[in-house]
């Protein structure tokens, strides 16, 4: 039950029509886990403490950097070189004292994956494959949800993975983890600090609705936003049927990529045969490369794609076509190579006549 200081904490949230005071008890009796207390868990981490949730758990190894200050906002210039957890616990007291938190200074790893299986949700405010691959590793064993999202330069993605233990999951979308050095991290690609924190407060939107029991289109699509167009698209997730069984693997399989530049002439010079681009309709009508195959990666139809001759695989940064390489791979090509960078990249030092969005 609500206490009054609860009641005048909380009343303008309790004042819409479509929020109740049982909801509002779902999130004071909720223990979420936030692993990662950067750019994304310092938007998410307050969020959740002002709406409510009764008990945080944070987990970071990491100290406050002086280039941690254009983006990670409750962190201040007298505290570097101090650990983030703590500093986001004494924050968190301060801005809610109902509110319980607890802060491990440690990584998120192998050795502390159980403490996932005493919360209701984990939210991923990670920026390294290694360690969301385990969480969404932990969260199939544990049957528990997390909130995803991932920045890269201008777009944001959002998703929530095993919604509910049936909805899809992380490896669902991307099957495999990609290799140390291919995909660059936001120290290698740059971000405006904006950015991070628009993602960080969709990812504590969704906390909130999940724990309170509202739907969202993100329990089965990845959700995509781009900061420049102001757009954010859609894209339906299907949960695979043995995706319990493919937690924890053993082995990764490292892709072959290219640069723009080497791409370039080896299709000028005929020894790279076809380009098969990966990205959605909507984003070859703004920029792509002439005389491409065009295919989503959401729409793959492996029986259209050469077999025995060199390709090129590309999207817009990397990313989506280093996964689809990596999935075909599995299926028996051995003469895709992804295009670093993307079509991105190729505006840039290739062919600058074509656009970049």
């Amino acid at each position: 039950m609500l206490s009054s200081t609860e009641f005048t904490r909380y009343q303008k949230q309790l004042a819409i029509p479509e929020w109740d005071i049982a909801m509002q008890e779902r999130l004071s009796e909720a223990h979420v886990l936030i692993v990662g207390a950067g750019g994304l868990g310092v938007t998410v981490i307050p969020y959740l403490a002002a709406a409510g949730v009764g008990k945080l758990t944070l987990i970071d190894h990491d100290v406050v950097d002086l280039s941690n200050l254009g983006r990670q906002t409750i962190y201040r210039t007298d505290q570097i070189g101090q650990s983030k957890v703590l500093l986001a616990k004494t924050y968190v007291e301060a801005l809610n004292p109902q509110v319980e938190v607890d802060a491990i200074t440690e990584k998120f790893s192998m050795n502390n994956y159980q403490l996932v299986e005493s919360v209701d949700l984990v939210v991923d405010c990670t920026d390294n494959f290694d360690t969301r691959y385990l969480i969404n590793d932990a969260c199939v064993k544990f049957n528990k949800a997390f909130v995803y999202a991932a920045i890269h330069t201008w777009e944001g993605q959002l998703a929530v993975c095993n919604a509910h233990g049936t909805g899809p999951t992380y490896r669902c979308l991307f099957p495999d983890e990609p290799s140390a050095g291919e995909i660059p991290t936001c120290n290698e690609a740059g971000v405006l600090g904006f950015l991070p924190g628009m993602m960080g407060l969709m990812q504590a939107k969704e906390a909130i609705f999940y724990l309170a029991g509202i739907s969202s289109p993100a329990h089965n699509h990845l959700l995509r936003w781009d900061v420049r167009s102001m757009r954010m698209h859609q894209f339906r997730m299907e949960r695979s049927v043995d995706a319990a069984e493919r937690i924890f693997p053993r082995k990764v399989w490292v892709p072959i990529e290219i640069n723009s530049k080497d791409a370039a002439l080896r299709l000028e010079s005929g020894e790279i045969q076809f380009v098969l681009d990966v990205r959605e309709p909507f984003e070859w009508e703004i920029a792509s490369i002439s005389s491409s195959m065009f295919m989503s990666m959401n729409a793959l139809q492996p029986d259209l794609i050469p077999r025995d001759v060199p390709g090129l695989v590309l999207c817009h940064h990397g990313m989506r076509s280093m996964f689809v390489v990596k999935h075909l791979q599995k299926l028996g090509f051995e003469n895709l190579m992804n295009l670093a960078g993307g079509i991105d990249a190729w505006s840039r030092e290739v062919d600058a006549s074509i656009p970049r969005y």
